[in-house]
């Protein structure tokens, strides 16, 4: 299996990771809807919601909202959390994962067309950690 999910939870893949424990890894989406755009990826490969356990599904839309709260608390005006289930529904990446998309007033485009910036993901990643270090 070439998945790239598979890869960045193994570490074998480049990504700039928010945050990580026994079940999900969160991660800046390569090619971000907005800024901030994460995605709740789990550990265990799973193609999409509908496989997914329930413990797991749970546990990463929990995850998502955790987050999602956060950019709240940073300014974002909305946030979206969706997930997609088969190519028809837009899924491009076939292992079980949750976006965390804030809203800062724009239009939502659902797969952003420019590759994030190290400068940027740098920006977000800190701000993130910062934020979650400060709920502890």
């Amino acid at each position: 299996m070439d998945c790239i999910f598979c890869k960045i939870v193994k570490g074998e893949a480049p990504a700039w990771r928010v945050y990580e424990d026994d079940d999900v890894v969160v991660v800046l989406d390569r090619y971000p809807a907005s800024y901030g755009h994460l995605l709740v990826v789990t550990k265990a490969h799973h193609e999409s919601v509908i496989d997914t356990p329930d413990d797991l599904v749970v546990k990463s839309f929990s995850v998502a909202a955790r987050f999602a709260r956060i950019w709240k608390g940073l300014g974002a005006k909305g946030v979206n959390i969706v997930t997609n289930a088969g190519r028809e529904a837009g899924q491009v990446i076939f292992h079980y994962h949750v976006h965390v998309i804030p809203r800062w007033g724009d239009k939502l485009l659902w797969h952003g067309r420019d590759e994030i910036r190290e400068e940027t993901a740098r920006e977000v990643v800190e701000k993130l950690k910062s934020a979650l270090g400060a709920q502890k």
